[in-house]
């Protein structure tokens, strides 16, 4: 395997490149790099592991705010989940899911009724 790197090319959209942009920045690399080490990059957690992590954090969230609403103590739920959403809007978390519509969701049926899943 040759160690002389040659120019490629990529297609992405606009949106798309700024992301990449911007995690290579905050990274530390220029966009080349970044987009070589992320494709090269062992895949982190098997999918059945992530989604059996994500099912209990929502059952611990959904228990919680059923808890705190009980305890006359809902609005505290609901700052709670207005610091979060702000914090990951902020960090762009939400985008990285790969079912983007995971994230409405969830919102949904986390202020639904209590039997909703």
């Amino acid at each position: 395997m040759s160690a002389v790197r040659r120019q490629r090319g990529l297609m992405a959209t606009d949106a798309e490149w700024e992301r990449i942009s911007q995690a290579a920045g905050a990274n530390g690399m220029e966009i080349s790099r970044y987009v070589v080490s992320r494709a090269l990059a062992p895949d982190a957690l098997p999918r059945e592991v992530l989604r059996r992590a994500v099912r209990e954090a929502l059952v611990l969230s959904k228990l919680e705010e059923r808890r705190l609403r009980e305890a006359g103590a809902g609005a505290a739920w609901d700052d709670a989940c207005d610091a979060v959403d702000a914090w990951m809007d902020r960090e762009g978390m939400l985008d990285r899911l790969t079912d983007p519509g995971a994230a409405n969701r969830w919102k949904a049926a986390s202020s639904g009724p209590e039997d909703s899943p």
